[in-house]
């Protein structure tokens, strides 16, 4: 079997047996293969192609049927505007084309978005139950929270009075919880 080196020059021709050889798309394709990073972020595509498949099909029909779809909703609007009957007069007041761009806006804001949405899916964000619940403790704390505090005038004063509510057990574990978050976050970003 030949042995093939690359040439000093990155992504130059390869070298076969001491001759020039053309340095074709698979051999790229392999390089970039051989990249810990790639082959990783292929296994976690490959590990959701079932929903990457549904979602770009739903997209590429949304797309394709774009004006379609925004022509039916602007036919709705208008026909809920000609009907006469209580509650209706209500809608008089719809901009069929401000709608229409602003869907138009929308469905390109959905394009351009893509990639994120991506990252997003494929994250542990929506993958790994644990944060989902982590999410929704927290979403269920700050609205907790948000009411008690406005229940009550004002906070503790000073640092003496700071020290105090440090004593609270429950004040410890949620300073715990944000400490250890913090503590990954750096890692993360290290």
């Amino acid at each position: 079997m030949p042995h093939l080196t690359p040439e000093p020059n990155e992504g130059g021709p390869l070298v076969v047996n001491g001759q020039l050889a053309a340095h074709s798309p698979a051999d790229e394709l392999l390089e970039r293969l051989d990249d810990p990073t790639v082959a990783a972020s292929l296994s976690v595509v490959l590990e959701h192609a079932d929903l990457l498949a549904v979602l770009v099909v739903a997209l590429d029909g949304f797309l394709r049927r774009g004006d379609t779809i925004m022509e039916g909703v602007a036919d709705g609007v208008r026909d809920l505007r000609q009907a006469s009957g209580p509650g209706v007069s209500s809608l008089s007041g719809i901009d069929v084309q401000g709608l229409m761009s602003s869907a138009t806006t929308l469905s390109g804001g959905v394009v351009a978005a893509t990639p994120t949405l991506h990252a997003l899916l494929t994250s542990t964000l929506v993958t790994d139950p644990r944060a989902a619940k982590a999410i929704a403790l927290l979403g269920d704390a700050v609205v907790e929270g948000a009411d008690a505090a406005s229940a009550i005038k004002a906070g503790p004063t000073g640092v003496f009075g700071l020290l105090r509510v440090l004593k609270d057990e429950n004040v410890s574990r949620g300073l715990n919880l944000l400490i250890e978050i913090v503590r990954s976050l750096g890692r993360r970003l290290a």
